[in-house]
């Protein structure tokens, strides 16, 4: 099944909202792409990277990809 850019950043922040509570440990990796920008001096993402959230015991909660660059901000509380 394949999902738009717009759903698949959806399914992002209802996975964050369903799963990160507080005083809990979670753990968020952002899968670049070898060639994308993020490993250069400006430190932009240019790529789709795979975003996937992990509980404090290492198991997947979730694993979204296709929703587009990253942005930092992102994850910054109350960013949408």
């Amino acid at each position: 099944m394949t999902q738009s850019k717009r759903q698949a950043r959806r399914a992002w922040a209802a996975a964050r909202r369903k799963h990160i509570k507080g005083g809990n440990l979670y753990h968020i990796e952002i899968r670049h792409d070898p060639a994308c920008a993020i490993y250069t001096p400006e430190r932009l993402c240019n790529c789709d990277p795979v975003r996937v959230l992990k509980d404090d015991g290492g198991r997947v909660l979730a694993h979204v990809a296709g929703a587009g660059f990253y942005d930092p901000l992102e994850l910054a509380e109350g960013a949408q």
